[in-house]
């Protein structure tokens, strides 16, 4: 596994390689920018948009932002639209800065490009269709049939390996998180590569 510390040196590793699979949260984009999006929309929902960062607040101290947030103004009786609008919210997030035009070049290079993410359907193919996201192959690990089928399991990348027709050792997997992201791609023979995002909701920790 190469560790790197920005995602644009990506493309100066993958010679050896005809795919590059991404990681989508904290690897392409910052997760953060979808937790206050979610929070900044439940907010405007209630017409109390200091909500929005109360709950960040919150959130950066690892509490339960939306229940602690909602209980302290008395409005627990929103919950349940609030978690149905953070899930099904249109984010407003954007690419790391030079990453689209990496990928681009990744593109320009000949070679494929898959993404594989964990979470739920709705909210990671909101996320995709507003990064606006080019790839031969989107694979969201929960619509095989559920989380047990999230990293590390190796179902999402041998469904990647068997529509993109390359061999896993010709294949990279880009991720933020070595507790679960590579597990799968070293059982299988791929190569990885480890964005220690800093930046990120973990901070190059265990999610």
């Amino acid at each position: 596994m190469t560790e790197i510390q920005n995602i644009l040196d990506v493309e100066t590793l993958i010679k050896d390689v005809d795919a590059v699979i991404f990681d989508l949260d904290d690897t392409l984009y910052p997760e953060k920018e979808y937790v206050r999006s979610g929070y900044k929309k439940i907010a405007e929902a209630l017409g109390r948009p200091e909500i929005a960062d109360r709950m960040w607040e919150v959130f950066e101290r690892g509490g339960k932002a939306i229940d602690e947030v909602l209980e302290s103004e008395d409005l627990l009786w929103f919950r349940e639209d609030a978690m149905r609008i953070y899930r099904y919210q249109q984010p407003d997030i954007q690419l790391y800065k030079g990453v689209y035009d990496m990928l681009s070049r990744i593109r320009a290079m000949g070679k494929k490009i898959g993404i594989i993410t964990d979470g739920r359907p709705e909210g990671q193919r909101a996320k995709l269709d507003a990064l606006k996201i080019e790839a031969e192959y989107i694979i969201v690990t929960d619509e095989l049939g559920g989380t047990e089928f999230r990293k590390p399991c190796t179902k999402a990348f041998c469904l990647m390996q068997k529509l993109l027709k390359i061999p896993f050792s010709r294949m990279v997997y880009v991720g933020d998180n070595p507790q679960k992201d590579f597990i799968a791609p070293k059982k299988l023979g791929m190569k990885s590569i480890w964005v220690r995002n800093g930046e990120g909701i973990y901070g190059g920790r265990n999610k």
